[in-house]
């Protein structure tokens, strides 16, 4: 999915038929160099309304070490279940922080994933197959 500063595309979408199951929120951020605060200001905003969401798991914010990298921060948050994901992206609060016009400088590229495999450091080989 490309980047996308409409505030529609700032939201991705995880399907119903496993209400139950975590998921975890992957989205990218083009940052120019010199806006690092104006967008933490707007990326910290938006954290706190999320920690505040029943269901809420995990959020960490990366950012690029390569110089080149088309997406100089990802985001990537946690959720036990999907319907807490959905529920904390269906609120009014949440329309209101991300269709701000600040945003508008930040384009985004939100999609929301499911873990397929998972392997620790002391995992075996058979450890690497995909989860059903």
């Amino acid at each position: 999915m490309p980047a996308t500063t409409d505030p529609d595309g700032r939201t991705a979408t995880a399907p119903q038929d496993d209400p139950d199951a975590p998921v975890t929120l992957i989205n990218s951020f083009v940052v120019p160099a010199d806006r690092d605060d104006a967008f933490y200001a707007l990326w910290t905003q938006a954290s706190l309304y999320f920690r505040a969401r029943p269901g809420f798991v995990s959020l960490r914010l990366h950012r690029a070490l390569t110089p080149d990298a088309d997406y100089r921060y990802v985001n990537v948050a946690n959720w036990s279940t999907r319907h807490d994901f959905n529920a904390a992206h269906a609120t009014d609060e949440f329309r209101a922080i991300v269709t701000a016009d600040e945003w508008k400088e930040f384009p985004a590229s939100p999609a929301v994933y499911q873990v397929v495999i998972a392997v620790d450091a002391d995992a075996d080989t058979d450890a690497m197959q995909p989860a059903s």
